[in-house]
């Protein structure tokens, strides 16, 4: 039984592997809470998956601060992939998608992130559950400016050892460096709350989202039909 489920997994990499680009396509449009891709860390009234869409909803009276939906779908290390969100924007809140990273000089510190809102680009210090803190170690590289679009169709995210390339609503936007970010650890959307204290209540949404080209290695692929296989 076991060399005949060896097989099966020999003959499921061989296909996968002749498999065009898509086999590496990852999508969700948000029609369910699926709690095996997201992990909502912190605040968890803030995260919502309703009516076919991942939405934010915060009042002053939550203190919300930093907190993150982190996609888990994908453990590991990525260094090539791109990222499209559709229908993506805030009313009276900072929402956005973020790549971060832990370096091994600061390892006992919050991770280090880019976060791309509609409107602009930061890099934050944060741990997810709604503390952020100033850098010591580190240079942000991002661009300093930002676009009159708190409400974009489409952004798309080239990531590539390091060099970033945006593009929004179908036209280049932007794009910057850090050699030292040569790969992810951390994929996942964002809430940056502490610019809600004056308003009584504020919200955000995501449509759909999909990311293609990460690094599945051969083990990885293994591991999951193995699972596969030992559910069915």
């Amino acid at each position: 039984m076991r060399t005949i489920l060896i097989l099966l997994i020999l003959m499921y990499l061989s296909v996968s592997n002749t498999v065009s680009t898509s086999a590496d396509i990852w999508h969700d449009d948000f029609d369910m809470e699926n709690t095996e891709a997201w992990k909502n860390i912190g605040d968890r009234r803030v995260w919502k998956v309703v009516d076919g869409m991942l939405r934010i909803e915060v009042n002053r009276d939550w203190a919300v601060g930093y907190e993150l939906y982190e996609l888990i779908a994908f453990p590991g290390h990525h260094r090539d992939f791109v990222v499209t969100i559709k229908n993506f924007g805030g009313d009276k809140l900072r929402f956005g998608f973020c790549v971060g990273r832990r370096f091994p000089e600061t390892a006992d510190e919050d991770p280090f992130y880019y976060v791309f809102f509609p409107n602009e680009i930061r890099a934050r210090r944060f741990n997810g559950r709604g503390t952020s803190h100033p850098f010591r170690y580190r240079l942000s590289r991002e661009p300093r400016q930002r676009w009159n679009t708190d409400v974009v169709d489409k952004m798309e995210l080239h990531f590539n050892s390091g060099f970033f390339l945006l593009f929004v609503d179908g036209e280049f936007r932007t794009k910057f460096k850090d050699s030292n970010f040569n790969r992810i650890e951390i994929l996942g959307f964002v809430l940056e709350g502490i610019n809600i204290a004056n308003e009584w209540e504020a919200e955000g949404w995501v449509d759909s989202f999909t990311i293609s080209g990460l690094n599945v290695s051969a083990e990885v692929k293994a591991t999951e039909t193995w699972a596969e296989i030992k559910g069915n």
